[in-house]
């Protein structure tokens, strides 16, 4: 049970889970072979090869994101997002062994941060992604481990949108139903999670769109075409999360 005198206890629960599901993805990756490598993600354009690069070097972005918060000093997750295409390009052909040495070594790289981190250091501002999202410091383990979870999804393995942690789900709908309501782009509705799984409103609100709460955010992520959902009429036009 979490300390609540221990003002880390939250953080260090963070960390915990985002390990887990980065244990998860080594479970499933550690044996994968150069042709395995090689196959379609379920992200357009993109191998496996492209998904485990992309995690290596996002795991690099966080140690950056660290860095800020200890310092003060602007450190962006990326140079730029043409550097970030062109790296994440450049690995992607990798033999499977290099592929996983890399998701391994920046995943203990990043942890080592994190354990160096001074307790103050995780209460100072950041920004993050493409829209500069703000944030602080103890965010940056939450950050890490979406990024985890849903590209563990993507790798197009075993593990699918029923595999996610229920709890990770329900943070989930809740952070994207908040930010879909942050944007006026984003159409209104209300989302129920079958068997009285959850209710979460997209503002203003409008049909209610129902289904396993793992469906409905893998069509708000734009994962799915909305595959066991059901809706009156046909479901809303989401355009892309972030």
């Amino acid at each position: 049970m979490a300390d609540p005198a221990d003002p880390r206890t939250p953080v260090a629960t963070a960390i915990a889970d985002t390990v887990a599901s980065t244990e998860s993805v080594f479970a499933d990756i550690d044996g994968l072979t150069d042709a395995e490598a090689r196959e379609p993600s379920l992200l357009p354009g993109w191998s496996r090869g492209h998904v485990l690069t992309h995690l290596a070097r996002n795991a690099d972005a966080m140690v950056n994101l660290l860095t800020w918060a200890r310092t003060g000093d602007e450190t962006p997750m990326y140079p730029s997002r043409e550097q970030r295409t062109a790296d994440i390009e450049a690995g992607s052909g990798r033999s499977a062994s290099d592929l996983v040495v890399d998701v391994h070594a920046t995943h203990e790289r990043m942890l080592a941060t994190m354990d160096a981190m001074p307790d103050a250091a995780w209460d100072n501002p950041l920004r993050y992604g493409l829209r500069k999202t703000e944030a602080l410091g103890r965010d940056i383990p939450h950050i890490r481990r979406v990024e985890i979870e849903v590209h563990h999804v993507d790798l197009n393995l075993a593990y699918t949108l029923a595999h996610l942690p229920e709890h990770f789900v329900e943070r989930m709908l809740s952070d994207v139903s908040a930010d879909y309501s942050a944007d006026p782009d984003k159409p209104g509705m209300v989302l129920v999670g079958i068997d009285g799984e959850g209710r979460w409103t997209v503002e203003p609100g409008g049909p209610e769109v129902s289904g396993p709460p793992p469906s409905l955010l893998g069509w708000l992520l734009g994962r799915t075409d909305g595959v066991g959902l059901h809706a009156d009429g046909p479901l809303p036009t989401l355009g892309a999360w972030r």
